[in-house]
């Protein structure tokens, strides 16, 4: 169940715990400034994405470190390490911006204005091309929400929302750790994609077995399209080092743009190179007796209290209007 956050009291233990540091404040800006250096290591990196000067950075980072007694930062050239202190400050620094960003969000609310930021981490390729619609819907109900997404391997989004660094996050296989929570929001289908001068450019199927016939353009070992294509041909009795891989590639991108070349044949996500065959660029091939499918799924973290922009867009996917957005992409 996705739950809206209430309110927040000025009087409870949480909210002196965060915001006050003996008798004195901690500012929220002071620890954004510190958590984006520490991610990135160096005050430069930091700076730029802060859109802040570089000694600005220094100085709020100094400034905290006078404040709180302690050194937060190692120094060493141009990159920084964190102390002991440091780390951990980490999470009770995100655990404040985070308050502060629900406090601002729940006054809001009280005038009925739904408005903040959801991070989003993705780690499918159809993910990419169905986020930036769904954004664009949602945001037209809600425009004073602000998303950003962030493409990354999933591994990287499951520690991200572990960690509490992400909101949400979308990923094709289901997670083992207990923490996070995952719903189906869509099934993608993965297809054999060749391009015009291949062998089977003007076939109107294959059989399972001519597939040890080709050159296979495949994803990096990690990728979650590998292992379904893995898994699925060793139940048609093709074992995968057995296949004539010609490359492996690091995005689907990549992988149309290797097909489309000449180089091989590739199984791909069908909305990720929708595209390339609407142009023509690339063809289907149908293979007979095979089918590949998997579900795409929104994960959070359950122990993570969940804002009311983050509620009304996870609401908002699984809603006849998202799940619209959605089929109107994949079909």
């Amino acid at each position: 169940m996705w739950k809206c956050y209430g309110s927040v009291s000025y009087k409870s233990p949480q909210w002196r715990g965060i915001f006050i540091w003996g008798n004195a404040m901690v500012g929220s800006r002071e620890l954004e400034v510190f958590l984006i250096a520490a991610e990135e290591e160096n005050f430069s990196v930091a700076a730029r994405k802060l859109h802040l000067s570089q000694p600005a950075v220094s100085f709020q980072i100094q400034s905290l470190e006078e404040h709180l007694k302690v050194q937060l930062f190692q120094r060493t050239g141009k990159r920084i390490v964190l102390t002991e202190a440091g780390r951990d400050l980490m999470p009770l620094a995100r655990e404040m911006i985070s308050l502060a960003a629900r406090i601002e969000e729940t006054m809001c609310m009280q005038q009925g204005i739904v408005k903040g930021q959801i991070q989003i981490a993705c780690s499918t390729s159809p993910g990419k091309y169905i986020l930036p619609h769904l954004i664009g819907a949602f945001r037209k109900k809600y425009p004073d929400v602000q998303v950003s997404v962030q493409v990354m391997s999933r591994e990287s989004v499951e520690e991200k929302l572990l960690t509490k660094q992400m909101h949400v996050g979308l990923m094709s296989l289901p997670s083992k750790h207990k923490e996070l929570d995952c719903v189906p929001i869509f099934d993608d289908e993965l297809i054999l994609i060749v391009g015009s001068t291949h062998a089977w450019a003007n076939r109107e199927a294959i059989l399972p077995q001519e597939l040890n016939d080709s050159d296979w353009i495949l994803r990096e070992g990690g990728a979650a399209t590998r292992q379904l294509v893995t898994t699925t041909l060793a139940e048609h009795s093709i074992a995968a080092n057995e296949m004539n891989v010609a490359m492996e590639l690091g995005s689907v991108e990549a992988v149309e743009q290797a097909v489309e070349a000449g180089h091989g044949a590739a199984f791909v996500s069908r909305v990720a190179v929708k595209r390339g065959l609407e142009i023509g660029r690339i063809k289907t091939i149908p293979v007979d007796g095979l089918t590949m499918r998997r579900q795409i799924l929104l994960a959070r973290n359950r122990t993570r209290t969940n804002t009311c922009a983050q509620v009304r867009f996870q609401e908002f996917i699984q809603s006849d209007e998202g799940q619209q957005v959605i089929s109107n992409i994949i079909k």
